[in-house]
């Protein structure tokens, strides 16, 4: 098999793998968890407004919270999503990807004891996952048929994967205005590909496959403070620690069919969050979040997008990400509430190296964010949100293993997202 060919059997592979789907606009992580966090664009860091957004982003802030509650937050994703390649000598296409709706849950639990100072929180969310169906197509190159069936491509990409993360944690009031809260975060991930370019080649030139996996088991923690200025102001600050995976694990067949066994590092990022809550003006509330991401400390993602003489791929090349999420409440009558909000992201990745991430490409800018809540009685509040991905493309060349990029080429992605949340939370 020549270069050419074991590079463009990878990108099937590429093409795979962490498509965290338009689910995540913050590279691997959802900017926001449940209907009303959703509608304030996640920016709850810096005050309580209901169990998902404090147990997702700041779980110092529960204490704030009046009652004991359980919520649960229902979303749908879908990803609009095109690929577009060219290839000296093959033309050039575009595709549409029919990836269709993926569905990400919700919960949460906060709990008062006894001791008007201490609460507890539970939350179990999904954070990540992805569905790709890109269809072969024989007028785009990189999906046209493989080389040796007269095409310069992989055929039809469909691969998925699975991120969940269970986060306990105890808050403790250690003055009247200050509460601080910490807990492990425990995380539970899966990812399916149909070909491995992580894993060093068979002896034929041939990539093992990379869909016979179990789900696997990650740890890390958060520590979070919330302070209380006075009746207007509030201010939260959390840190979540990477989450470091056991190795990936992946048992496959060699060139002759024989079985072999790969893995891959692969870790999420560690996570600063400061947020601030304005409520100085009567049934309205304005909050502001600001947030690190550091792709720099997360094994695969953060890892140079490079080729190793085993013809193995190091990483996907993300850089460290800032994110600015703002957000408004405005109480529209006693039993209705309306939310806006709006996220902006920074570049995840250079443009040099689309290559590495044509499925991974969730590079966003902007996301307008909007939501209502509909209190049904004291005890339960029914809400929704929609958010929009505002589309983003990135185009580079296909850069092959020994020879670099290739002059004439080019792959370019093209992701639009929408973003159907429906949610209840339940006082008691």
């Amino acid at each position: 098999m020549t270069q050419s060919k074991r590079t463009l059997v990878s990108l099937g592979w590429v093409a795979s793998l962490f498509f965290i789907s338009a689910a995540n606009a913050q590279g691997i992580f959802l900017p926001a968890g449940g209907a009303v966090n959703r509608g304030m664009g996640g920016a709850t860091t810096g005050t309580a407004v209901e169990s998902l957004g404090s147990m997702y982003w700041n779980p110092a802030t529960i204490n704030r919270l009046e009652t004991d509650e359980m919520a649960f937050g229902f979303e749908l994703v879908y990803a609009d999503q095109n690929l577009s390649s060219a290839f000296p000598l093959a033309g050039q296409g575009s595709t549409d990807a029919d990836t269709g709706v993926v569905p990400v849950p919700t919960i949460s639990w906060v709990h008062h004891t006894k001791n008007p100072d201490v609460s507890i929180g539970l939350g179990i969310f999904g954070v990540g996952g992805f569905a790709i169906n890109l269809p072969a197509d024989a007028a785009n190159p990189i999906l046209s048929p493989p080389q040796t069936l007269g095409g310069v491509g992989v055929g039809g990409i469909n691969s998925e994967a699975q991120f969940f993360q269970l986060a306990p944690a105890l808050s403790v009031r250690l003055t009247e205005r200050l509460s601080m809260a910490a807990g492990p975060v425990v995380g539970l991930g899966k990812v399916t590909v149909d070909e491995n370019i992580f894993a060093p080649l068979n002896a034929n030139g041939t990539y093992p496959r990379g869909d016979g996996a179990r789900f696997h088991w990650g740890l890390g923690a958060q520590l979070g403070f919330h302070f209380v200025h006075d009746c207007n102001w509030e201010f939260g600050v959390n840190l979540k620690t990477p989450v470091w995976f056991e190795d990936f694990r992946y048992h496959a067949e060699d060139a002759t069919g024989l079985p072999r066994t790969d893995s891959i590092d692969i870790d999420l990022p560690m996570i600063v969050s400061g947020g601030l809550a304005y409520r100085g003006m009567e049934y309205v509330l304005l909050t502001a979040d600001i947030r690190y991401l550091g792709y720099n400390w997360a094994d695969g993602l953060g890892d140079p997008a490079a080729y190793q003489a085993d013809g193995s791929v190091d990483g996907l090349g993300w850089k460290d990400q800032f994110a600015l999420a703002i957000g408004a409440e405005l109480q529209l009558t006693e039993r209705i509430i309306g939310r806006l909000g709006y996220v902006y992201a920074s570049e995840l990745f250079d443009d040099e190296n689309t290559f590495f991430n044509l499925a991974s490409d969730l590079s966003y800018r902007h996301m307008p964010t909007f939501g209502a809540s509909y209190r049904c009685n004291d005890h339960t509040t029914i809400s929704a949100a929609y958010n929009y991905l505002i589309s983003w493309d990135s185009s580079g060349r296909y850069v092959l293993p020994g020879a670099g990029s290739i002059p004439g080429s080019s792959v370019t992605t093209d992701f639009a997202g929408h973003i159907l949340t429906v949610g209840l939370n339940a006082r008691y």
